[in-house]
């Protein structure tokens, strides 16, 4: 599956083919100069993508131990390939060049990963990212678990299930370009299918039939089902299936790719600064944060570059 999605990539690493869906992409989004603009960037987007590759190609090759810092370099080359697809000034100020998150300070008695917190800063490419290509703003202070984003993520369904004995997510069946809210889905939020689609198309980007007052509601994607974008839902990319948190408090509103990166982030700052404590995870196995973190980084390494074929797919016509 991974290495299909970086052969699939190989079509973007033309410039020539770039440069001109470049050019009509800029159109479209009525920037001025966008002949000159797209030669510009179309160099940029391709070294960008390369080296996003080549920090993933190197982790699948590297020891647990380096893999988070290799995986975060990737992370932000791979979304400033897509960040240039939708700002073409990127970067137009300093501001935009920091990491736009940081972790707290560590406590080195009873630390335990799952109860990490992250927090958003007011700049960087994290913010940068979620304004430009999700629409999303205010997200400065904000502060996430990594028990929340971890829940975010479908594969992690079963480490949950496994460990904590919960289930963090639920899938929810298809029709074409739609989810069928159930009334078995709906009772976990304690809503009718009716209520619980008011209440998603109220927060994210779906729509539904207001006609079905009763039964099976069905909730239709206003963005073609791009599952780099179709939060609070989640891709399982090894069943091909979506799901959804079991509880309102599990929902939010940040799209997974971003959950990624900050995940990812936490991890590299970890495994840069931390050690002694991250060696005797690794080597010692203890407690549960090891299963998890290994876990994810494995379905990281195959997630992350599909998500970003799918954002080229959908944007770089």
């Amino acid at each position: 599956m991974n290495t299909q999605i970086w052969e699939r990539l190989l079509s973007y690493h033309s410039t020539e083919t770039v440069q001109k869906k470049l050019e009509k992409t800029y159109e479209k989004l009525l920037y001025e100069n966008s002949s000159s603009r797209s030669y510009d960037n179309c160099l940029r987007f391709v070294y960008f993508l390369k080296h996003g590759e080549n920090f993933f190609t190197q982790a699948n090759q590297s020891p647990p131990a380096i893999q988070p810092m290799l995986l975060f370099y990737g992370i932000s080359q791979l979304i400033k390939a897509c960040l240039i697809i939708i700002d073409p000034e990127y970067p137009s100020t300093s501001s935009v060049l920091a990491h736009g998150v940081s972790s707290r300070k560590r406590k080195k008695q009873q630390y335990h990963f799952l109860e990490d917190e992250i927090k958003i800063q007011r700049n960087g490419l994290f913010s940068h990212v979620a304004n430009k290509i999700f629409q999303i703003n205010h997200l400065e202070a904000e502060k996430y678990s990594m028990e929340l984003l971890l829940k975010q993520i479908a594969e992690m369904n079963e480490v949950f299930s496994f460990h904590h004995s919960q289930k963090t997510s639920v899938l929810v069946d298809q029709d074409h370009d739609q989810f069928l809210i159930t009334e078995s889905v709906a009772q976990l939020f304690h809503m009718s299918p009716k209520r619980l689609a008011e209440f998603l198309e109220e927060r994210y980007l779906f729509e539904f039939d207001k006609s079905n007052t009763e039964g099976i509601v069905l909730l239709k994607s206003v963005n073609s089902m791009a599952t780099y974008n179709c939060m609070p839902f989640s891709y399982h990319l090894e069943e091909g299936n979506f799901y959804l948190p079991t509880s309102r408090e599990v929902l939010l509103k940040i799209p997974e790719l971003l959950v990624h990166y900050l995940l990812l982030y936490n991890l590299s700052m970890i495994s840069r600064y931390e050690t002694e404590w991250w060696y005797e995870l690794l080597l010692g196995a203890s407690n549960d944060d090891y299963p998890f973190i290994l876990r994810y980084m494995e379905i990281a390494k195959r997630k992350i570059p599909y998500f970003i074929l799918n954002f080229l797919e959908h944007n770089l016509k």
